[in-house]
C-alpha cells in the first residue's frame, strides 16, 4: 500500500521570447531540457511540454501538470526569462515548486564564446523569479548546481522524493481498532488538525465486524497463511495449532478489511481488545506481517505513528514501528523495543525469526494467547522519525539519523529488539529529542532520509527539527 514509486515531475523550461529572433536557440534549449530530464529519470517520470516563453504557454503547461497529477513542478531558466511570465501560474498552482538553478556550461575560460553565454545565463532569471515569488509571500524551494553533478542531482532527488511522499500522505487512511491508550498524552490526536495539516484520515474498524470476519475466515486461506509462517519462521516447541490458527484468522480478517476499505495502515490497542472481548487474540503476528507487506502500524492506538511508518515506507520501502526502551551509555545507543510488533523483513539475515507466545497474558485477557515474531534487526544506516503534536496543535517532524548496530537477538527479551545509535552523543541526542517534543513512538527506515523529511515538512507547512 505504501510502496515507493518514481516522482511525477513537470519540467517547466523558460526562455526569453525575444530570443525567438534566433531560430536555432529554442531547439537547442529544448535539447538541454531533455538532458536535464534524463538525469532525473532514475527517480522521476518527467513531463516536458516544450520551452515556454510567454505567460500563456506557462499557464497551459502548469495546467497540464496539474491535470496529469504531478507531484512537483521543477522550474529551469534555460536562458534568462522575465519573471512575470511565470509568476501568476506559479502563485496559483496547488503543486509544490522547485527552482532548479542550473546550466549546461560547467566552466568559463579563455575558449568561452559569446554564444556559450547566451545559452548559459539563466542564473539571473532564477534570481528575478525567486525575488518576485518572495515579494508575493510565496516561500521558495531552490537547488543550485550543475545538472550532471552527482551532489546536485541528489539534492533534486530529495525534493522529488519529498513531493511524492507528501502527495501520498494526503491520501492516507488509517484504521483504528479500539482507542488510543488512556493517559499516553504524547500521541493524543485532534483528527481534524491531522486531516487538515497532513491529509491523513483516521477511520474506525469495529471489533464486532473484525471478529465476525475472522470467525468466517476460509479454512484454505488460513491454512495458506499458517504454512507460509512455518516456511519462514522458527516456531517455539510449545506453540499450538489452535494458537497459530487464531492469529492467522485475525490476520486474514485484517488484510481483507484494510484492502476493502482502502486503508494504508492501522493502529490497535491491546487493552481495548481485552476489554471488549470480541477478538479471540491480539494482532501482534498480523502487525509484523502487514508491516513487512507495506502497511503502516501504530501500537497502543497511535495513529500518528502509523502515518509516520507509512511515510517512511513510501520513501524507503521497508519501515518499522518502534520505541526507545533502555539507554545503553556504554555503546552510545538506545535499545529499541515494543510489545511484539515489528517488520520481519528488516530482521537480521544471519539469524532465524522466532515465533513465540506473548507474555501479555500476565496483565490482560484474551481467549487465545497471542503469537508474535521475535528477532533483532539487520545493522545499517537508518533514519528515525517522530510525528507528533506540539504547542498550538501543530504537527511536527522530529528527525534523527544514525545506525542500527550489529546486535544479536537476545532470547530472554522474547520480542523484536535492536539498538539504534544516533550520529553524535547519546545523551545529547536524547536531550535534544525531548526538548523538540519527540513522542515515545517512532518510525524507522534504512538509509539517510533527513534532508528529504525536512523538505516534506516544508511542503506540508509544518515545523521540523533535526536532533
Amino acid at each position: 500500500m505504501n510502496a515507493p514509486r518514481k516522482a511525477r515531475v513537470g519540467l517547466l523550461g523558460l526562455m526569453l521570447e525575444l530570443y525567438d529572433a534566433w531560430p536555432d536557440l529554442k531547439p537547442t534549449m529544448a535539447g538541454f531540457a531533455n538532458e536535464i530530464a534524463a538525469t532525473l529519470e532514475p527517480f522521476a517520470e518527467v513531463a516536458f511540454p516544450g520551452v515556454c516563453n510567454t505567460r500563456e504557454q506557462v499557464e497551459r503547461a502548469v495546467a497540464g501538470f496539474e491535470a496529469d497529477g504531478s507531484d512537483l513542478i521543477i522550474v529551469v531558466l534555460l536562458t534568462y526569462a522575465p519573471s512575470h511570465i511565470a509568476l501568476p501560474a506559479l502563485l496559483r498552482t496547488r503543486l509544490p515548486v522547485l527552482l532548479y538553478n542550473t546550466q549546461q556550461l560547467y566552466s568559463v575560460g579563455p575558449a568561452t564564446l559569446s554564444l556559450d553565454t547566451t545559452r548559459n545565463h539563466g542564473m539571473h532569471g532564477t534570481q528575478d523569479l525567486a525575488n518576485v515569488l518572495l515579494r508575493a509571500g510565496q516561500p521558495i524551494n531552490l537547488v543550485t548546481g550543475h545538472y550532471r553533478d552527482t551532489t546536485t542531482i541528489a539534492r533534486v532527488k530529495a525534493w522529488c522524493d519529498a513531493a511524492r511522499a507528501v502527495n501520498h500522505l494526503r491520501r492516507l487512511r488509517i484504521g483504528l481498532i479500539g482507542y488510543p491508550m488512556e493517559g499516553m498524552g504524547d500521541f493524543g490526536l485532534d483528527e481534524t488538525a491531522f486531516l487538515s495539516q497532513i491529509g491523513a484520515e483516521v477511520r474506525r474498524i469495529p471489533m464486532r465486524e473484525l471478529a465476525a470476519r475472522a470467525a468466517a475466515a476460509p479454512a484454505d486461506a488460513v491454512a495458506t497463511l499458517m504454512a507460509d509462517d512455518r516456511a519462514h519462521f522458527r516456531f517455539a516447541d510449545d506453540i499450538t495449532a489452535t494458537e497459530h490458527a487464531a492469529s492467522a484468522r485475525l490476520e486474514w480478517a485484517l488484510r481483507e478489511t484494510l484492502r476493502e476499505r482502502g486503508m494504508h495502515g492501522f493502529a490497535s490497542h491491546f487493552l481495548a481488545v481485552s476489554e471488549e472481548g470480541r477478538l479471540e487474540t491480539l494482532p501482534f503476528l498480523a502487525a509484523s506481517k502487514l508491516l513487512a507487506d507495506g502497511y503502516g502500524f501504530g501500537g497502543e492506538g497511535d495513529a500518528t505513528s502509523a502515518v509516520a511508518v507509512c511515510l517512511m515506507q513510501a520513501l524507503a520501502g521497508q519501515a518499522n514501528f518502534t520505541e526507545m526502551f533502555t539507554m545503553d551509555f556504554e555503546h552510545n545507543a538506545a535499545l529499541m523495543m515494543h510489545m511484539g510488533e515489528a517488520n520481519w523483513r528488516m530482521a537480521r539475515r544471519d539469524e532465524p525469526i522466532h515465533v513465540l507466545r506473548s507474555t501479555l497474558g500476565d496483565i490482560m485477557e484474551v481467549q487465545v494467547a497471542p503469537l508474535l515474531l521475535a528477532f533483532s534487526l539487520e545493522p545499517g544506516d537508518a533514519t528515525l522519525l517522530s510525528l507528533t503534536t506540539v504547542a498550538g496543535g501543530a504537527l511536527k517532524f522530529i528527525i534523527a539519523e544514525g545506525k542500527v548496530l550489529d546486535f544479536p537477538y537476545l532470547p530472554d527479551l522474547a520480542r523484536p529488539h535492536y539498538k539504534f545509535s544516533p550520529n553524535g552523543d547519546l545523551s545529547d541526542f536524547l536531550t535534544r529529542y525531548s526538548l523538540a517534543g519527540g513522542s515515545h513512538h517512532q518510525a524507522l527506515a534504512y538509509g539517510h532520509w533527513g534532508d528529504t523529511l525536512e523538505h516534506a515538512a516544508r511542503l506540508l507547512g509544518i515545523p521540523c527539527a533535526r536532533v
